[in-house]
Protein backbone atom coordinates (compact mmCIF):
# COMPACT_ATOMS: atom_id res chain seq x y z
CA UNK A 1 0.00 0.00 0.00
CA UNK A 2 2.68 2.51 0.77
CA UNK A 3 4.57 1.54 -2.79
CA UNK A 4 1.65 2.74 -4.66
CA UNK A 5 0.83 5.92 -2.50
CA UNK A 6 4.49 6.47 -2.95
CA UNK A 7 4.05 6.14 -6.83
CA UNK A 8 1.15 7.75 -6.69
CA UNK A 9 2.72 10.89 -5.32
CA UNK A 10 5.66 10.59 -7.27
CA UNK A 11 3.62 11.01 -10.10
CA UNK A 12 1.56 13.73 -9.03
CA UNK A 13 4.98 15.90 -8.40
CA UNK A 14 5.98 15.39 -12.09
CA UNK A 15 2.46 16.49 -12.97
CA UNK A 16 2.43 20.07 -11.22
CA UNK A 17 6.31 19.60 -12.32
CA UNK A 18 4.98 19.87 -16.61
CA UNK A 19 2.08 22.07 -15.14
CA UNK A 20 4.89 24.76 -14.48
CA UNK A 21 6.03 23.89 -17.97
CA UNK A 22 2.72 24.59 -19.45
CA UNK A 23 1.86 27.87 -17.91
CA UNK A 24 5.63 29.07 -19.30
CA UNK A 25 3.99 27.72 -22.68
CA UNK A 26 1.05 29.92 -22.36
CA UNK A 27 2.17 32.75 -21.52
CA UNK A 28 4.67 33.05 -23.33
CA UNK A 29 2.36 32.12 -26.39
CA UNK A 30 1.15 34.84 -26.04
CA UNK A 31 3.37 37.17 -25.49
CA UNK A 32 5.06 35.39 -28.11
CA UNK A 33 8.22 34.95 -26.37
CA UNK A 34 10.77 31.86 -26.49
CA UNK A 35 9.43 28.93 -24.06
CA UNK A 36 13.49 28.87 -23.44
CA UNK A 37 14.79 31.68 -23.10
CA UNK A 38 15.05 33.92 -21.04
CA UNK A 39 14.88 32.51 -18.02
CA UNK A 40 11.62 32.81 -15.93
CA UNK A 41 11.06 36.43 -14.68
CA UNK A 42 8.64 38.26 -12.79
CA UNK A 43 5.99 39.85 -15.24
CA UNK A 44 5.75 43.11 -13.83
CA UNK A 45 9.29 44.03 -12.67
CA UNK A 46 11.03 41.72 -15.17
CA UNK A 47 13.64 40.41 -12.61
CA UNK A 48 15.00 36.96 -13.17
CA UNK A 49 13.48 34.53 -10.77
CA UNK A 50 15.64 32.21 -8.26
CA UNK A 51 14.90 28.61 -8.72
CA UNK A 52 13.23 28.45 -5.20
CA UNK A 53 11.15 31.26 -6.70
CA UNK A 54 9.89 28.43 -9.24
CA UNK A 55 8.80 25.64 -6.74
CA UNK A 56 5.32 24.37 -8.34
CA UNK A 57 2.64 25.64 -5.93
CA UNK A 58 4.61 25.97 -2.53
CA UNK A 59 6.42 29.09 -4.20
CA UNK A 60 3.38 30.37 -4.60
CA UNK A 61 1.65 29.56 -0.86
CA UNK A 62 5.30 30.85 0.63
CA UNK A 63 5.76 33.80 -1.24
CA UNK A 64 1.78 34.57 -0.60
CA UNK A 65 0.83 35.38 -4.05
CA UNK A 66 3.23 38.05 -4.63
CA UNK A 67 6.49 38.49 -5.96
CA UNK A 68 8.91 38.73 -4.08
CA UNK A 69 10.82 41.28 -5.10
CA UNK A 70 8.15 44.26 -6.54
CA UNK A 71 5.21 42.09 -4.30
CA UNK A 72 3.13 42.43 -7.45
CA UNK A 73 0.27 39.81 -6.93
CA UNK A 74 1.16 36.71 -8.74
CA UNK A 75 -1.82 35.35 -10.81
CA UNK A 76 -3.59 32.81 -9.36
CA UNK A 77 -3.39 31.09 -13.05
CA UNK A 78 -0.10 29.36 -11.52
CA UNK A 79 -0.85 26.90 -9.49
CA UNK A 80 -4.28 26.30 -10.55
CA UNK A 81 -2.48 24.95 -13.82
CA UNK A 82 0.09 23.46 -12.20
CA UNK A 83 -2.54 21.64 -9.67
CA UNK A 84 -4.90 20.71 -12.26
CA UNK A 85 -2.37 19.12 -14.54
CA UNK A 86 -0.79 17.19 -11.26
CA UNK A 87 -4.87 15.50 -10.58
CA UNK A 88 -4.89 15.31 -14.81
CA UNK A 89 -1.34 12.86 -14.24
CA UNK A 90 -1.92 11.00 -11.82
CA UNK A 91 -6.00 10.13 -12.54
CA UNK A 92 -4.39 9.04 -16.41
CA UNK A 93 -1.68 6.74 -14.65
CA UNK A 94 -4.23 5.36 -12.25
CA UNK A 95 -6.55 4.46 -15.20
CA UNK A 96 -3.58 3.38 -17.74
CA UNK A 97 -1.25 2.15 -15.44
CA UNK A 98 2.35 1.70 -16.48
CA UNK A 99 1.88 1.45 -20.41
CA UNK A 100 2.30 3.84 -23.77
CA UNK A 101 -0.55 4.78 -23.46
CA UNK A 102 -0.47 7.10 -20.21
CA UNK A 103 2.82 8.49 -22.13
CA UNK A 104 1.07 9.56 -24.85
CA UNK A 105 -2.40 10.47 -23.01
CA UNK A 106 0.15 12.84 -20.44
CA UNK A 107 1.18 14.36 -24.01
CA UNK A 108 -2.13 14.79 -25.09
CA UNK A 109 -3.98 15.91 -21.77
CA UNK A 110 -1.04 18.42 -21.87
CA UNK A 111 -1.53 19.77 -25.19
CA UNK A 112 -4.98 20.50 -23.75
CA UNK A 113 -4.53 22.49 -20.58
CA UNK A 114 -2.31 24.61 -23.42
CA UNK A 115 -4.96 25.34 -25.75
CA UNK A 116 -7.29 25.67 -22.69
CA UNK A 117 -5.39 27.41 -20.89
CA UNK A 118 -4.38 30.73 -23.29
CA UNK A 119 -8.07 30.35 -24.85
CA UNK A 120 -9.20 31.14 -21.05
CA UNK A 121 -6.91 34.09 -20.55
CA UNK A 122 -7.08 36.19 -24.28
CA UNK A 123 -9.85 33.85 -26.29
CA UNK A 124 -7.01 32.61 -28.90
CA UNK A 125 -6.58 29.64 -30.05
CA UNK A 126 -2.79 29.06 -31.21
CA UNK A 127 -2.61 27.01 -34.66
CA UNK A 128 0.65 25.49 -33.88
CA UNK A 129 -1.00 24.20 -30.38
CA UNK A 130 -3.41 22.05 -32.52
CA UNK A 131 -1.88 20.96 -34.76
CA UNK A 132 0.37 19.13 -32.26
CA UNK A 133 -2.54 17.77 -30.95
CA UNK A 134 -3.65 16.47 -34.47
CA UNK A 135 0.22 14.63 -34.35
CA UNK A 136 -0.42 13.19 -31.25
CA UNK A 137 -3.60 11.72 -32.06
CA UNK A 138 -2.24 10.51 -35.11
CA UNK A 139 0.65 8.83 -33.20
CA UNK A 140 -1.20 7.46 -30.91
CA UNK A 141 -3.33 5.75 -33.56
CA UNK A 142 -0.42 4.40 -35.16
CA UNK A 143 0.63 2.37 -31.77
CA UNK A 144 -2.87 1.03 -31.40
CA UNK A 145 -2.86 -0.04 -34.76
CA UNK A 146 0.95 -1.21 -34.23
CA UNK A 147 -0.26 -2.62 -31.24
CA UNK A 148 -3.53 -4.64 -32.41
CA UNK A 149 -0.94 -5.96 -35.21
CA UNK A 150 1.93 -7.38 -33.26
CA UNK A 151 -1.28 -9.49 -30.56
CA UNK A 152 -2.52 -10.85 -33.34
CA UNK A 153 1.13 -12.37 -34.67
CA UNK A 154 1.17 -12.86 -30.75
CA UNK A 155 -1.41 -15.18 -30.75
CA UNK A 156 -0.77 -16.68 -34.07
CA UNK A 157 -3.74 -15.47 -35.76
CA UNK A 158 -2.40 -14.79 -39.77
CA UNK A 159 -3.23 -11.17 -40.85
CA UNK A 160 -5.51 -10.34 -43.53
CA UNK A 161 -6.34 -7.29 -45.20
CA UNK A 162 -10.10 -6.78 -45.11
CA UNK A 163 -12.02 -4.11 -46.02
CA UNK A 164 -13.63 -4.21 -42.30
CA UNK A 165 -9.98 -4.11 -40.78
CA UNK A 166 -8.84 -0.91 -43.34
CA UNK A 167 -12.07 0.92 -42.03
CA UNK A 168 -12.35 0.59 -38.99
CA UNK A 169 -8.22 0.23 -37.40
CA UNK A 170 -7.19 3.61 -35.23
CA UNK A 171 -5.09 4.89 -37.76
CA UNK A 172 -8.38 5.42 -40.21
CA UNK A 173 -10.85 6.07 -37.51
CA UNK A 174 -7.81 9.03 -36.49
CA UNK A 175 -7.98 10.34 -39.75
CA UNK A 176 -11.57 10.54 -40.22
CA UNK A 177 -12.19 11.38 -36.57
CA UNK A 178 -9.79 14.68 -37.62
CA UNK A 179 -11.77 15.27 -41.09
CA UNK A 180 -15.22 14.98 -39.26
CA UNK A 181 -14.06 17.29 -36.36
CA UNK A 182 -12.91 20.31 -38.24
CA UNK A 183 -16.35 19.65 -40.87
CA UNK A 184 -18.85 19.47 -37.72
CA UNK A 185 -17.73 22.03 -36.27
CA UNK A 186 -17.32 25.01 -39.13
CA UNK A 187 -20.96 23.52 -40.53
CA UNK A 188 -22.42 24.21 -37.17
CA UNK A 189 -19.88 27.66 -37.33
CA UNK A 190 -21.29 29.17 -40.32
CA UNK A 191 -24.31 27.69 -39.22
CA UNK A 192 -24.39 30.81 -36.75
CA UNK A 193 -24.32 33.20 -39.72
CA UNK A 194 -27.79 32.07 -40.33
CA UNK A 195 -29.49 32.04 -36.77
CA UNK A 196 -27.19 34.61 -34.81
CA UNK A 197 -25.66 36.69 -37.89
CA UNK A 198 -21.64 35.98 -36.78
CA UNK A 199 -20.06 32.65 -36.61
CA UNK A 200 -21.48 30.52 -33.33
CA UNK A 201 -17.55 28.92 -33.25
CA UNK A 202 -14.14 30.31 -33.75
CA UNK A 203 -11.85 29.05 -36.17
CA UNK A 204 -9.55 27.65 -33.70
CA UNK A 205 -12.41 25.85 -32.24
CA UNK A 206 -12.85 24.04 -35.72
CA UNK A 207 -9.11 23.36 -35.06
CA UNK A 208 -9.48 21.87 -31.61
CA UNK A 209 -11.82 19.43 -32.78
CA UNK A 210 -10.21 18.35 -35.58
CA UNK A 211 -7.17 17.03 -32.67
CA UNK A 212 -9.95 15.72 -31.07
CA UNK A 213 -11.29 13.77 -33.85
CA UNK A 214 -7.84 12.34 -34.17
CA UNK A 215 -7.46 11.48 -30.34
CA UNK A 216 -10.56 9.94 -30.08
CA UNK A 217 -11.57 8.94 -33.80
CA UNK A 218 -15.03 9.56 -35.68
CA UNK A 219 -16.89 6.92 -33.92
CA UNK A 220 -16.42 8.67 -30.46
CA UNK A 221 -15.89 12.13 -31.34
CA UNK A 222 -19.53 12.85 -31.65
CA UNK A 223 -19.77 11.80 -28.15
CA UNK A 224 -17.61 14.37 -26.88
CA UNK A 225 -19.18 17.06 -29.21
CA UNK A 226 -22.19 16.64 -27.21
CA UNK A 227 -20.51 16.23 -24.05
CA UNK A 228 -18.82 19.91 -24.84
CA UNK A 229 -22.59 21.82 -25.29
CA UNK A 230 -23.68 20.39 -21.91
CA UNK A 231 -20.46 21.32 -20.49
CA UNK A 232 -20.61 24.56 -22.19
CA UNK A 233 -24.29 25.12 -21.22
CA UNK A 234 -23.71 23.80 -16.98
CA UNK A 235 -20.70 26.70 -17.17
CA UNK A 236 -22.53 29.35 -18.15
CA UNK A 237 -25.87 28.11 -16.65
CA UNK A 238 -26.54 30.90 -14.27
CA UNK A 239 -25.46 33.56 -15.86
CA UNK A 240 -27.00 32.75 -19.19
CA UNK A 241 -30.57 31.52 -18.14
CA UNK A 242 -31.21 34.94 -16.15
CA UNK A 243 -29.85 36.53 -19.04
CA UNK A 244 -32.77 34.90 -21.56
CA UNK A 245 -35.81 35.48 -18.58
CA UNK A 246 -34.78 39.35 -18.57
CA UNK A 247 -35.08 39.81 -22.10
CA UNK A 248 -37.81 37.17 -22.72
CA UNK A 249 -35.55 34.84 -25.12
CA UNK A 250 -38.41 31.96 -24.72
CA UNK A 251 -37.69 30.34 -28.00
CA UNK A 252 -33.95 30.01 -26.81
CA UNK A 253 -35.26 28.32 -23.22
CA UNK A 254 -37.62 25.63 -25.19
CA UNK A 255 -34.79 25.19 -27.55
CA UNK A 256 -32.07 24.31 -24.36
CA UNK A 257 -35.18 22.28 -22.90
CA UNK A 258 -35.87 19.83 -25.81
CA UNK A 259 -32.13 19.35 -26.16
CA UNK A 260 -32.36 18.21 -22.32
CA UNK A 261 -35.18 16.02 -22.48
CA UNK A 262 -33.97 14.52 -25.99
CA UNK A 263 -30.55 14.13 -24.24
CA UNK A 264 -31.96 11.84 -21.28
CA UNK A 265 -34.32 10.22 -23.66
CA UNK A 266 -31.62 9.18 -25.88
CA UNK A 267 -29.22 8.26 -22.76
CA UNK A 268 -31.81 5.97 -21.81
CA UNK A 269 -32.33 4.11 -24.83
CA UNK A 270 -29.06 3.52 -25.31
CA UNK A 271 -29.20 2.40 -21.71
CA UNK A 272 -30.96 -0.23 -21.77
CA UNK A 273 -30.10 -1.23 -25.12
CA UNK A 274 -33.67 -0.48 -27.06
CA UNK A 275 -31.94 0.10 -30.08
CA UNK A 276 -30.00 -3.62 -30.10
CA UNK A 277 -30.26 -5.42 -33.29
CA UNK A 278 -32.00 -2.48 -35.32
CA UNK A 279 -30.52 -0.39 -37.86
CA UNK A 280 -26.94 1.53 -37.55
CA UNK A 281 -28.77 3.99 -40.06
CA UNK A 282 -31.41 4.97 -37.28
CA UNK A 283 -28.68 4.99 -34.73
CA UNK A 284 -26.99 7.65 -36.26
CA UNK A 285 -30.03 9.67 -37.27
CA UNK A 286 -30.74 9.81 -33.35
CA UNK A 287 -27.15 10.62 -32.50
CA UNK A 288 -27.57 13.56 -35.42
CA UNK A 289 -31.19 14.84 -33.98
CA UNK A 290 -28.90 14.91 -30.55
CA UNK A 291 -26.04 16.60 -31.80
CA UNK A 292 -27.95 19.35 -33.66
CA UNK A 293 -30.45 20.34 -30.56
CA UNK A 294 -26.90 21.10 -28.58
CA UNK A 295 -25.25 22.54 -31.28
CA UNK A 296 -28.50 24.85 -32.03
CA UNK A 297 -29.47 25.04 -28.06
CA UNK A 298 -25.76 26.41 -27.73
CA UNK A 299 -25.89 29.11 -30.96
CA UNK A 300 -29.11 30.32 -29.97
CA UNK A 301 -27.70 30.91 -26.26
CA UNK A 302 -24.72 33.00 -27.75
CA UNK A 303 -26.71 34.80 -30.15
CA UNK A 304 -28.82 36.16 -26.98
CA UNK A 305 -25.34 36.80 -25.12
CA UNK A 306 -24.13 38.86 -28.40
CA UNK A 307 -27.30 40.91 -29.38
CA UNK A 308 -27.87 41.63 -25.69
CA UNK A 309 -24.34 41.86 -23.48
CA UNK A 310 -21.61 41.79 -26.22
CA UNK A 311 -20.07 39.15 -24.31
CA UNK A 312 -17.96 36.10 -26.01
CA UNK A 313 -17.57 32.46 -24.34
CA UNK A 314 -14.43 30.53 -25.57
CA UNK A 315 -15.69 27.20 -26.62
CA UNK A 316 -12.41 25.47 -26.55
CA UNK A 317 -12.59 25.07 -22.27
CA UNK A 318 -15.43 23.21 -23.06
CA UNK A 319 -14.13 21.24 -25.62
CA UNK A 320 -11.20 20.16 -23.35
CA UNK A 321 -13.11 19.30 -20.56
CA UNK A 322 -15.36 16.61 -22.42
CA UNK A 323 -12.53 15.45 -23.83
CA UNK A 324 -10.88 14.89 -20.24
CA UNK A 325 -13.92 13.62 -18.98
CA UNK A 326 -14.39 11.26 -22.33
CA UNK A 327 -10.33 10.02 -21.45
CA UNK A 328 -11.04 9.45 -17.53
CA UNK A 329 -14.47 7.54 -17.99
Amino acid sequence: MGAYIAIFALIFIVGICIGSFLNVVILRSLSEESIVFPASKCPKCQTPLKWWHNIPIISYIFLKGKCAFCKEPISIQYPIIELFTGIIFTLIFWKYGFSFDTLFLWAISSMFVVIAGTDIKEKVVFDVHTYILMGLGFAYAIYKTALILINMNNAGIPFVLTGEFLMDNPITLSIFGALAGALILEIFARFGYVVAGTRAFGEGDTLIAAGLGAVFGWKSLLWVLVLSVVIQVIMFFPFFIKRLIEDKEWKTLVTFTGFVVYAIAFYVIQKLELLSGRSVLLSLILSLILAFLGILSCIMILRGMKNKSKTYIPFGPALVLAALVFLLW
